[in-house]
């Protein structure tokens, strides 16, 4: 799930195509599988691939906050993503890897005469840098831990893998939105966890949660399904 540095291209307009779901949350630093089969989407993805290869994954508030229709309320914090590959088959769908880039704020949506959304967007700071180094190591080996100690249960997860990421120089944000994307957690808690600026706050919420589900899991004698399945538009 980790990926190669990415970021957006020097010629990035500010305008984003919008992918709405309504359980997906991506976090920059991970990698999300998608199957695309509506129209609008196909059509999405088309001019994504022939043009800047952006796409940004928007939440999909709950039914009872949603605008009736085909253009249903969304959160305003988004995760710019990346096509890194994608397959067409015969019948022109698409399968999709989209790696997250970077955290966004929606301003406003644009181009309504289009099939899919598109939004203005201002891009979100990494506060890494300029938070206490002492706080931020302190809870990336909280939430490290954390998660090690609900990995037995996690089947699915390449324990390999996820030694040598902590083995690299990797940074405590993108090594927290990672456990966040992976922990587990319900949709709606990984969107309040996507719009937390500060990568300290964002760790003490993730490790909160973590801990509350890990409790449940040894309760209910269940586990979480890891990693989070490939979702379908």
């Amino acid at each position: 799930m980790a990926k190669a540095e990415l970021d957006l291209p020097d010629s990035f307009s500010g305008i984003v195509r919008l992918f709405p779901l309504p359980n997906v949350v991506l976090f920059p630093g991970v990698v999300q599988a998608l199957h695309i089969f509506e129209p609008r989407y196909k059509a999405m993805v088309e001019e994504a691939i022939a043009d800047d290869q952006l796409i940004a994954m928007a939440m999909v508030k709950p039914t009872q906050l949603s605008t009736a229709g085909d253009r249903p309320a969304l959160f305003d914090t988004i995760c710019i993503g990346k096509i890194m590959t994608h397959t067409q088959m015969e019948d022109g769908r698409y399968n999709l890897l989209l790696a997250g880039v970077r955290r966004a704020r929606i301003l406003e949506e644009v181009n309504f005469e289009l099939e899919f959304r598109k939004a203005r967007v201002e891009l979100l700071v990494n506060s890494e840098s300029d938070e206490p180094e002492d706080q931020l190591q302190n809870v990336r080996q909280q939430v490290v831990d954390q998660f090690l100690e609900m990995l037995p249960s996690q089947s699915h997860l390449d324990r390999a893998s996820l030694d040598s990421l902590l083995e690299s120089d990797v940074g405590t944000g993108q090594l927290v939105d990672l456990i966040c994307y992976s922990c587990g957690a319900p949709p709606m808690e990984l969107q309040q966890a996507l719009e937390i600026d500060s990568v300290v706050q964002r760790a003490q919420f993730i490790l909160k949660v973590m801990r509350r589900l890990a409790k449940q899991m040894e309760s209910s004698g269940t586990t979480s399904e890891f990693p989070p399945s490939f979702s379908l538009n």
